[in-house]
């Protein structure tokens, strides 16, 4: 029961890395078109932004709604294009902070059920004086 936990665990850390790193991927692209475009053109850029590589496995229907997501999101920069300059600099190492937050959470929740499902688990002692007891 411990090894399903941890490796539950485990897939749902590397879930929310993944998409940690996706975010502060798109943050740092943004930050380099923020630079050189004015705000209609950046927002066509979100629309065309070019995914990661480590997503050619994704379905392509959710990378459409992903592409549609960030041309939403580029109609919102269009509307506050002159603060998201200053903004982009806090943005990564914020993105890192929520994703340390999460994995820590996530760490302490694991901890708590590993010693639950330890607590809980009937011990072998027991368990055998207990049928033993049954039996004579």
């Amino acid at each position: 029961m411990k090894t399903v936990l941890w490796s539950i665990t485990a897939v749902l850390g590397l879930l929310w890395s993944g998409a940690v790193a996706l975010a502060h991927s798109l943050a740092a692209w943004a930050a380099t078109a923020a630079g050189t475009a004015d705000a209609q053109t950046l927002a066509a850029m979100l629309r065309d932004w070019p995914l990661p590589a480590w997503l050619a496995w994704a379905d392509p229907a959710m990378l459409e709604s992903l592409r549609m997501a960030l041309s939403a999101v580029g109609t919102g920069l269009v509307l506050s294009q002159p603060w998201i300059a200053t903004a982009i600099g806090w943005i990564g190492p914020a993105l890192w902070l929520v994703w340390a937050l999460g994995i820590a959470l996530l760490l302490a929740l694991a901890s708590i059920a590993h010693l639950l499902i330890h607590r809980l688990a009937p011990r072998p002692s027991l368990v055998h004086a207990a049928t033993g007891g049954a039996n004579r």
